[in-house]
């Protein structure tokens, strides 16, 4: 049996990205505790504190960019 692993959804502001890991980079958003990063990232995708950011495949997440707002 695989013990879970602790991972951190965090807020990187040197590149204004939100990154996954398992030591913050900025301000956390939320602690998941998942078998693997893919299993940790699939739970990220669902949180609700994740709704103004969207996910950019070998990045990260990125802050939504309302239209009409520069």
């Amino acid at each position: 049996m695989t013990a879970d692993m602790i991972f951190c959804l965090s807020v990187c502001p040197e590149q204004c990205r939100v990154i996954l890991d398992d030591e913050p980079h900025g301000d956390v958003l939320a602690v998941i505790e998942e078998k693997n990063w893919q299993a940790a990232r699939r739970q990220a995708l669902a949180l609700k504190e994740m709704d103004p950011y969207f996910y950019r495949d070998g990045w990260g997440w990125m802050k939504r960019v309302e239209s009409g707002m520069l």
